[in-house]
């Protein structure tokens, strides 16, 4: 009789932990809009290149802001991140904000590399240890360089919404 309990439990832990799972979906289906929208549905006008943000970064860390550019990875684990290329190796990454509970608060299609986005959510500049950059290099689906594992400063937005530019 425990064990029956047991194994319930467990599947009641998986069924519920997949629950919780955001789906990949566009919060609107305007057919009108150039964008799939993802989380916070909201304009694109006054969007910054994200180019200018990394050059003037002590201008937009810690405030609100939308960055518009074009996507260079995106977790193949769960689309919870993705990052925007800013040229000569400088990308921003892009985080999924979460809930109350700690679940996403939406997910983005893990196959958006390559396509135009803007995002919209706050800037912050924060320190990658090797733990987390193995963590990220391996949500990417690539190798790890062993060789650049120091400590390295990153630009991060933790995004309320992202659309996505239409294929």
């Amino acid at each position: 009789m425990k064990r029956q309990t047991a194994v319930l439990l467990m599947l009641a832990l998986v069924l519920g932990a997949c629950g919780a799972e955001q789906a990949e979906t566009p919060a609107t289906t305007d057919t009108t809009s150039p964008y799939d929208v993802f989380g916070e549905a909201f304009s694109d006008e006054g969007a910054v290149p994200v180019q200018a943000v990394v050059a003037e970064r002590d201008q937009y860390v810690g405030k609100p802001v939308k960055i518009e550019g074009t996507v260079a990875e995106v977790c193949q684990m769960a689309g919870c991140w993705l990052t925007i290329q800013a040229g000569d190796g400088d990308n921003v990454r892009i985080l999924v904000a979460r809930q109350e509970s700690g679940d996403y608060a939406f997910t983005v299609p893990k196959d958006i590399s390559g396509r135009r986005v803007v995002v919209q959510g706050t800037l912050a500049e924060e320190t990658l240890l090797e733990g987390t950059q193995r963590h990220l290099a391996e949500d990417a689906g690539r190798e790890v360089d062993e060789e650049s594992l120091a400590p390295k400063a990153e630009l991060q937005l933790t995004a309320q919404g992202v659309l996505v530019e239409k294929s």
